[in-house]
């Protein structure tokens, strides 16, 4: 019988969410926006994002054997995050002495590597941490990830009214003269240093070290169990014996290679183009995508439940053909803003439904470093690889958005039929919630010695 997800639990998994993508949310939107604004070229622009990569080449080996054998999850998060925040904290300066001497990228990739093997893994962490606790996974799930996405427009809006704050405080003097709230509030930020766009680091330290202290609130994730083997993440790779399980990681790694960096790396320019006044509003304006995460995530459930995970994941493929072919129009705004709402179909539909599949299909002392697994797969291999083709192609057709956009479309488009064709993993999870998983663990256990 499921259980009921109670308040204590419930706040302490919510602002670990919260934390957790607002770090990513006062940085993520506005890169592509602050490289182009210091005239980095679209090679060194891919080379560090192509870095960031590392966080995720280690955390199968390193970081799953930690937290699935060794270490509890909650004092992982702890260690990581802190690395994280001084790493963030020291790029802010290096970048301001990039623009100044342009002379030490090799720092920037040093630390972008830093700050990519603290933090990139913590994220299947969050997961694996919220799936072992959550009574009900597929139906509870959502009601604390909905404040991750709450963390990153939080961040993110936060970000564009310091970057923006003369214009802020203008409009707000003009139209409210009588709110002596806006003088005050004037006088007061005027104390502060001026606003810098590498602030955009800064604040994400921040984020970083609240979330390290935040740490000791979290309940405490042991590892699962007594370990039925030397190394997790050998043991765990056992499970590519399984068919649908090797087609699945297969076409979420062309998903994140073919599909999905283009957006974040050619749309926040694209939207400049297209007439966002002032670069500092571009994630402002990418809000429209955070908020469409809210319905998508109140929907999943219900999709799960009633149309099972395979038509689920369909959707989220079918989303990112339907957006990118709506940006390939290029206008009105109305199309353009639909397909910026779309990402919450796009994201929650697969990321999660990619994770919960996951974490149905291995033993409790396996899933951290199966969902590191994912990762790396998807962000450490498919995402520098998609970075690098996404800066060819945004050169390629720097004056052709129309193709630029029509590319991942067709590509979506060919991933949907292949992934409905050949991929058959069970619709309805919760029916028989132990069938999926027991194929799995037999292979494993083959394999890993009690």
């Amino acid at each position: 019988m499921q259980g009921r997800l109670s308040w204590n639990l419930r706040w302490r998994l919510s602002v670990l969410w919260f934390l957790e993508w607002g770090i990513t949310g006062a940085v993520m939107t506005y890169l592509p926006i602050y490289w182009e604004s210091i005239n980095l070229s679209k090679e060194r622009q891919s080379q560090l994002a192509a870095v960031m990569a590392v966080g995720l080449w280690i955390a199968p080996f390193v970081v799953g054997q930690v937290a699935d054998r060794w270490m509890a999850i909650e004092k992982m998060l702890a260690l990581s995050h802190f690395v994280g925040g001084v790493a963030l904290y020291a790029m802010a300066t290096a970048m301001d002495l990039y623009v100044e001497t342009a002379v030490n990228f090799q720092i920037l990739l040093w630390l972008t590597g830093i700050f990519a093997c603290a933090y990139l893994p913590t994220v299947p962490l969050v997961s694996a941490l919220c799936f072992r606790h959550l009574p009900d996974p597929d139906g509870q799930f959502g009601k604390v990830r909905v404040w991750g996405t709450v963390g990153w427009m939080a961040a993110s809006l936060t970000l564009s009214l310091w970057l923006a704050r003369d214009q802020v405080f203008g409009w707000l003097g003009k139209n409210y003269p009588d709110w002596s709230i806006v003088d005050y509030g004037r006088t007061m930020f005027h104390m502060l240093p001026r606003p810098s766009q590498s602030d955009c680091f800064r604040m994400s330290a921040i984020l970083s070290f609240a979330l390290a202290s935040f740490c000791v609130f979290l309940p405490h994730t042991p590892p699962a169990k007594a370990p039925r083997g030397k190394l997790a993440p050998l043991a765990m790779l056992s499970m590519f014996r399984d068919r649908t399980f090797s087609l699945f990681i297969l076409i979420s790694f062309l998903l994140a290679a073919g599909v999905v960096p283009l957006y974040n790396s050619a749309v926040p320019p694209w939207l400049v183009d297209l007439g966002v006044a002032e670069a500092e509003w571009v994630p402002t304006v990418m809000l429209i995508g955070q908020l469409s995460e809210f319905p998508a995530l109140l929907l999943l459930s219900l999709c799960l439940r009633y149309l099972g995970m395979k038509t689920t994941f369909a959707m989220g493929i079918a989303a990112w053909a339907l957006r990118y072919g709506l940006f390939a129009i290029g206008g009105p705004w109305a199309l353009v803003a639909t397909g910026l709402a779309l990402h919450g179909v796009c994201h929650v539909f697969l990321i999660i439904v990619a994770q919960l599949y996951i974490d149905s299909q291995c033993r409790k002392d396996l899933r951290v470093s199966a969902q590191n697994l994912l990762s790396f797969v998807t962000l450490g291999i498919g995402w520098p690889v998609g970075m690098l083709l996404a800066g060819w192609l945004r050169e390629m057709f720097k004056h052709n958005s129309a193709a630029l956009f029509a590319l991942p479309s067709l590509m979506a488009i060919g991933l949907l039929v292949l992934f409905w064709k050949t991929v058959h993993f069970p619709e309805a999870r919760s029916a028989t919630p132990s069938a999926p998983a027991e194929p799995i663990d037999a292979l494993i256990d083959q394999q890993a010695p009690v």
